[in-house]
């Protein structure tokens, strides 16, 4: 019974620092993407820059990310 218990711990363990790391991804994605976007007159509509702009920031913010926990 100990040894359940404490590989259901260590899952949570898993889990939980797996949507820590993910809640920091789209932070550091909103803010990537917030900076570049910041001249644009109108992102209220999906337009080509937008996505490219979300894109890429959500590739930096991933191999940031990755850096960070190797």
């Amino acid at each position: 019974m100990g040894e359940n218990s404490r590989a259901i711990e260590r899952e949570e363990q898993d889990r939980r620092k797996q949507d820590r790391f993910a809640s920091m991804l789209v932070i550091a994605t909103a803010i990537t993407a917030a900076v570049r976007l910041a001249r644009e007159p109108d992102i209220s509509r999906p337009s080509p820059r937008l996505i490219s702009a979300v894109g890429d920031s959500v590739q930096l913010a991933r191999m940031i990310l990755d850096r960070i926990v190797r």
